[in-house]
């Protein structure tokens, strides 16, 4: 609770800051150095489910909305599936991964509950800036092409500080945190062939000297490079979308 406060905290200052001032891989993912077709874009938990809400703009007639989410109520997605499909996992196997897959869903399920209750601090302000602009069309002291003029303002602040919210630098280190604890727990009860499978699909997102993606190891990095020596999670991409 003490978290969610310091983040709803952090989030009506975000906005407040803004309103003052405003691929080398074939279509498959198979190349001739990954026949298996492990190294397409590269993904995580945080890029799988942590999207900025998006919002339907305040106007004089309508309040300002969040857009429904098509992925509510649905599990957080993992990005391992394709890994997972490659390593021909034993019955034993499978039934130890769904263990660390609940434990990785409980585990990005709490990082995405802060950050949402964030964003809603977000929105919640920029609503009261809109309806605060609508009322001075009442009392007459602001015109209707003022005011919209206005409520377009601060929609776009709005959309900005969603994507500029201290908390979601917070949930992209924490859902890295989730993904590697789960990489850590599958290597644990791999064979050496396995983790030789594993251990390709790492360095591929390490945007090393060996992923088709970035035969050169530089460039832009979306898997945040460092930390545990397991990886970031990854794999092949499900569709995109939020938790």
């Amino acid at each position: 609770m003490k978290k969610q406060n310091v983040w709803a905290a952090l989030a009506v200052a975000t906005f407040t800051a803004l309103a003052l001032g405003l691929t080398a891989c074939s279509d498959s993912g198979v190349t001739p150095e990954d026949p298996m077709g492990l190294t397409q874009r590269q993904t995580t938990s945080f890029d799988l489910n942590a999207t900025p809400t998006e919002i339907n703009d305040a106007t004089m007639d309508m309040m300002m909305s969040e857009r429904p989410d098509p992925n509510k109520g649905k599990p957080v997605r993992n990005p391992f599936a394709e890994l997972l499909k490659h390593l021909n996992l034993t019955a034993d196997q499978q039934a130890a991964v769904e263990g660390l897959l609940a434990s990785h869903r409980e585990c990005v399920s709490a990082a995405l509950e802060s950050l949402r209750a964030a964003e809603k601090e977000i929105i919640s302000a920029a609503r009261t800036a809109a309806e605060a602009v609508k009322q001075q069309v009442k009392d007459g002291t602001l015109t209707r092409d003022e005011a919209r003029a206005q409520l377009r303002a601060i929609s776009e602040r709005t959309r900005q500080a969603l994507k500029a919210l201290p908390g979601r630098e917070e949930a992209r280190k924490a859902m890295k945190s989730c993904d590697d604890a789960f990489l850590r727990g599958l290597s644990e009860i791999l064979t050496p062939e396995q983790t030789a499978i594993l251990k390709r699909w790492v360095e591929s997102r390490k945007g090393g000297k060996d992923n088709p993606q970035n035969p050169g190891g530089g460039g832009r990095d979306t898997t945040h490079k460092g930390g545990d020596t397991t990886g970031h999670g990854g794999g092949n991409t499900p569709p995109g979308g939020r938790g």
